[in-house]
């Protein structure tokens, strides 16, 4: 026969600015809090109201009334939505704290009540995630495609097929990065020297001025960034100050802090000035990026962009190698092609369909995994699986 259930008090929704707040509570003490503070405008006392209806009040705290909709369950819990803010959500945390509730916080309580581990940081993830695209491959792994692919991998180590499994792991950790990028934006960095057009880029790339352009060198002094949206996946477009030396204190952090992010991105646009361009923009490209970072310099994530297309004549803006998009980000022209090139480049195909990790708790999990089956203990990677 089981016990009482113990009496906890959560807010659901994110502290600080809202329109509408919401408080879940569970327990006797629950009740407690409910019987002394609400006052639901039919007069019924809580237990009373139908289950899993609306029953419209007042949250009487001394001299304050806070209108609010209270809804039970049938299992005793109850969800109390008030007002949003700060203030009103307090206010009935602390009822249900006097009333011998422990105040948990929402990830404690996923943690909880889902169904598995997966299922709880699948909740959390969704409510960090901004597009739909994403939002559909989370609830696709809450729903079972990541479980099912780890309880298979279980089962070719149960069956000693050890080359399967490992197979199976290398495939979900090649996905790692797609995983991590549904809750994290990809970043992409502007880049280039001075003055080819990168404030006018991401301007054009955002669909509104977030950086300000003016035709003097330099005026990049920090580094800026916007959030937008590619093929569904979110990207933060950083706006780096331009490469060059210079003997200004101020332009030489920025340029300093360029580099920085420079070297963290998952994609750069390397933007170059087609009116002034000669000869091939990929050697140029190459050139200006060796010139900014030594000649070892990796560029294998590096696009080249080559703006103000729309000053060339005639067919010039056609581009002379592979890997080179013009485009002039004053006229628009050719901007949606550049997009559709940023999706291609810089995510690797996924779908919803796919099992797919999405927290360092898993990647980490899964290389543990890998590691044992490379060394042959099969049953030290089923015990580090069964910890999905």
């Amino acid at each position: 026969m089981s016990g009482p259930v113990p009496a906890r008090a959560s807010l659901l929704t994110p502290v600080g600015r809202g329109a509408i707040a919401v408080v879940a509570a569970e327990g006797d003490a629950a009740r407690t809090a409910i019987d002394a503070s609400f006052v639901a405008a039919n007069g019924r006392p809580i237990l009373q109201q139908p289950p899993d209806r609306i029953a419209f009040g007042h949250w009487v705290c001394g001299a304050h009334r806070e209108e609010v909709i209270v809804i039970r369950d049938d299992d005793g819990g109850v969800e109390v939505h008030c007002h949003g803010g700060v203030t009103a959500a307090e206010r009935i945390l602390t009822a249900f704290a006097g009333a011998g509730c422990e105040v948990e916080l929402w990830p404690e309580r996923l943690d909880r009540t889902a169904a598995s581990k997966i299922e709880a940081e699948a909740d959390l993830a969704l409510a960090r995630a901004t597009t739909r695209r994403t939002a559909a491959i989370l609830l696709a792994q809450r729903a079972g495609t990541l479980s099912r692919e780890v309880s298979g991998i279980r089962g070719d180590l149960a069956s000693s097929r050890l080359a399967a499994a490992r197979d199976r792991i290398d495939a979900l950790l090649a996905r790692a990065q797609v995983g991590l990028h549904l809750t994290e934006p990809w970043r992409i960095a502007i880049a280039g020297r001075p003055n080819v057009g990168k404030s006018s880029l991401i301007n054009a790339l955002v669909g509104y001025q977030r950086a300000i352009v003016f035709d003097q060198p330099g005026t990049t002094r920090d580094v800026l960034t916007a959030d937008t949206a590619i093929d569904g996946w979110p990207v933060r477009l950083v706006d780096a100050a331009g490469i060059r030396e210079t003997e200004d204190e101020l332009e030489a952090e920025g340029v300093r802090r360029a580099r920085q992010q420079l070297a963290t991105a998952d994609l750069v646009l390397w933007v170059l000035d087609a009116w002034e361009l000669t000869g091939d923009p990929q050697a140029v490209m190459k050139q200006e990026w060796r010139e900014a970072h030594g000649p070892t310099a990796a560029s294998s994530l590096i696009l080249t962009v080559v703006n103000k297309a729309d000053l060339l004549p005639g067919d010039a803006s056609q581009p002379p190698t592979d890997g080179v998009q013009f485009v002039s980000a004053r006229t628009g022209e050719r901007l949606a092609e550049l997009i559709e090139l940023i999706g291609r480049r810089l995510v690797p195909a996924a779908s919803a369909d796919e099992a797919i990790p999405f927290t360092r708790r898993q990647i980490e999990l899964l290389s543990a995994a890998h590691a044992s089956v490379v060394a042959g203990r099969a049953n030290d990677a089923t015990a580090v699986l069964w910890k999905f």
